[in-house]
């Protein structure tokens, strides 16, 4: 494994035993997660509450996560990056980027646990329209279906690649939302997410990936879709309903073609697709 990877698990302590709610691959030399593997439950029965503020913890040293993913700081790194005024373009009241949840608290069925949830190692940089459109409709669809097979899956949620916009001179720049004392670029704004969803009891699995932004052409979008999209036209996958117009591409990978581009994540033995 890379040196710089190293593994957090997140949770809680009760009468000195210690309870992983799930178990974070963090890149210290990126600041950023590299996925995050929790167990998703048929009683997964949300229950909704206030939203706590998010834990910084101690993996990212100085760096101050709130500060980075608020507006201000977005709308200077764009600039900085792309060129004087250029996060007008792509910056607006509905237009930004979130602390997209990798392992969602609704996924949790208990309050506890979902306060757990709000930790920065469990988030990545994600455009807003997506997070509540595409990546939304999924982390739903999911939870109805674990419900409906009345057995726990393992869900496997992680980034992949870095997004690149177009400066003021129509260059594609990568963009991270920071950089250290020596220039050296911090928490990059993933290019995918994706969520790699295993049944241990049939051995099946099947990865689910959005493209993270809105900014790119059909054209773009096609090259960047890098396996046969297994969901699209398939009826095994009705449950799964994309969300039309929210500005974001996604599509589904068997889990051999996804382990082909993405490899990163421990290997698992599968006998066929998830649905």
């Amino acid at each position: 494994m890379n040196p710089w990877y190293l593994t957090s698990r997140v949770g809680y302590k009760l009468r000195k035993t210690f309870f992983t709610l799930y178990e974070a691959c963090f890149d210290k030399s990126l600041m950023s997660t590299l996925y995050v593997v929790h167990e998703l439950s048929p009683d997964n029965k949300h229950q909704p509450g206030q939203r706590p503020n998010f834990v910084e913890g101690n993996l990212f040293g100085k760096v101050r996560m709130a500060e980075l993913y608020k507006l201000n700081n977005q709308v200077d790194r764009l600039n900085n990056v792309l060129g004087a005024n250029m996060s007008q373009v792509y910056l607006t009241k509905k237009q930004f980027l979130s602390r997209g949840h990798l392992a969602p608290r609704a996924d949790f069925p208990l309050r506890a646990a979902q306060l757990a949830s709000f930790h920065y190692v469990n988030t990545a940089p994600q455009w807003m329209r997506g997070n509540a459109g595409d990546w939304a409709a999924l982390e739903e669809a999911l939870r109805r279906r674990v419900q409906k097979l009345s057995r726990p899956v393992t869900v496997y949620t992680g980034t992949h690649g870095v997004v690149t916009l177009a400066d003021n001179t129509g260059r594609m720049k990568p963009i991270y939302l920071d950089v250290d004392a020596n220039n050296n670029e911090l928490v990059p704004v993933p290019l995918y997410s994706y969520k790699l969803v295993h049944d241990p009891k049939t051995k099946r699995a099947t990865a689910f990936i959005t493209i993270n932004s809105s900014y790119y052409s059909d054209s773009m979008l096609k090259n960047l879709t890098f396996c046969d999209d297994i969901c699209d036209g398939n009826s095994d996958f009705n449950w799964l309903k994309w969300r039309a117009n929210d500005g974001t591409f996604s599509f589904c990978c068997s889990y051999e073609q996804f382990v082909e581009e993405v490899g990163q994540l421990p290997r698992l033995h599968v006998a066929g697709v998830f649905y």
